[in-house]
């Protein structure tokens, strides 16, 4: 990608593009940012004109992340931009100063509008469900279908402990049988064929993730989807590495459900998630967990329980207001950049950044040979040098990274986001080129 052509990517929508100006103080003190929260609300928006990265420049000061410090670890931990924060102490405030445990589903209704909007034509409210992160929902679905003894269920080796975990249990629990391919790296499509050969008649799911947390490969998952329903299985993703890094419709995935966590790409409060059904399966999943919220209407005395006939019956017991707003805002906030904005940004980073390690002796690049299939994360290792020690070595100068041990990788993933820019990339690659020629 030239630079002339990115730049010019990231205010194609000049007249709509909008930031809050940040409050003084903000990135030293939350105590700070807390005072003066409702000056945010009262500021003028200003747009972002300039065709250079000023605009990025000055989108990073949305952050509390200090200057001096490089995070490279979105794929593990977004970083919150404050008009996120400043919601979700509002929010927190204001119930602590009225406090009432009232379940407001007509907020709830108009913040799951928005997100259908993000998510794509053909996804309505009533196909989504808060949850408390991704993990809770890869465990709905998992416990939730039907499973019996002996029913095979096929994902990746390169799964996030988040997979791994709920299935290990429902394999000791229930007796499923769990069958894994290595994701291939040269050919993405050639995943297809992998998972076809591990097709039998037992094969009831196909679970994976959209973006890999462990090399950054994106999947083909319209073309998988295709084949699992051509077979009559049923397809699940794990979109806690692709929502608000990249653009895509869940309708065009052919998933059948689909998760993701609002504290990575998406840059939300921590503990918040959203779980998809597809309206053809709401019925077959069955929540695992139930109570008030779940139920259109119930009567212990008469023995009588309707569940919620959409992804409302997932949903249960009193919910945290200000972390399902502050979500609200995050998708605002990542709305008003424009996530192929933000698509192009990265992955120009990501893309520098590769182009720059494969000139270093040494360095073995892990992550997707085609361009295609490649995301915003990168990763690698250093043949020869323990991973912990060149880790060690980049927190001593504030780089943090991610250790990769999925799959017995031992490597290092760096992830890139709105608040990185060329001098954070710059500084790694200033690091790693002098530790790999000194070695």
């Amino acid at each position: 990608m030239k630079r002339r052509n990115f730049f010019k990517s990231i205010i194609g929508a000049a007249g709509a593009l909008y930031f809050n100006p940040v409050v003084e103080g903000a990135e030293s003190s939350l105590y700070h940012l807390k005072l003066g929260y409702k000056d945010w609300n009262k500021s003028k928006k200003w747009g972002i004109t300039s065709p250079d990265n000023a605009a990025w420049k000055k989108l990073r000061k949305q952050f509390l992340i200090p200057s001096r410090y490089t995070y490279l670890n979105t794929g593990g931990l977004g970083a919150s931009p404050v008009p996120v924060i400043n919601r979700v102490l509002r929010v927190m405030e204001n119930e602590e100063t009225y406090p009432s445990p009232s379940h407001d589903e007509d907020n709830s209704l108009k913040i799951k509008e928005k997100i259908a909007t993000f998510l794509g034509p053909g996804v309505k409210p009533e196909h989504i469900a808060f949850t408390s992160t991704a993990t809770e929902g890869i465990n709905i679905i998992i416990n939730g279908l039907p499973f019996e003894n002996g029913d095979e269920i096929i994902t990746s080796s390169h799964e996030h402990v988040a997979m791994e975990i709920p299935l290990l249990h429902h394999i000791k629990k229930n007796g499923i049988i769990v069958k894994m391919f290595e994701p291939d790296l040269n050919n993405a499509k050639a995943n297809v064929e992998r998972i076809e050969r591990l097709i039998t008649p037992r094969t009831r799911l196909i679970f994976i993730s959209h973006v890999t947390c462990s090399t950054g490969q994106v999947f083909p998952v319209s073309t998988i989807g295709n084949l699992a329903r051509s077979r009559n299985i049923l397809f699940a993703l794990d979109g806690a590495q692709s929502v608000g890094q990249l653009p895509f419709n869940i309708a065009d995935t052919n998933a059948d459900f689909y998760v993701f966590s609002g504290h990575k790409w998406l840059l939300g409060p921590k503990r918040t998630g959203i779980l998809y059904v597809n309206p053809r399966q709401i019925s077959l999943l069955s929540p695992s967990i139930v109570g008030a919220f779940s139920s259109s209407s119930h009567d212990l005395w008469k023995n009588k329980l309707e569940l919620h006939p959409t992804a409302s019956k997932f949903e249960y017991g009193t919910r945290n207001n200000a972390l399902i707003e502050g979500l609200e805002e995050a998708f605002d906030f990542i709305s008003t950049i424009g996530i192929s904005n933000i698509w192009n940004h990265n992955r120009f980073l990501a893309e520098l950044f590769l182009k720059e390690i494969k000139k270093m002796p040494r360095i073995r690049i892990l992550s997707p040979v085609e361009e295609e299939y490649r995301s915003s994360l990168i990763t690698f290792k250093v043949d020869g040098v323990e991973i912990e020690k060149l880790t060690s070595l980049l927190m001593r100068d504030q780089i943090r990274c991610r250790l990769v041990s999925e799959a017995g990788l031992n490597a290092i993933r760096v992830s890139f986001h709105v608040y990185n820019g060329e001098n954070d990339l710059y500084k790694l690659v200033k690091l790693m080129k002098d530790f790999t020629y000194k070695i």
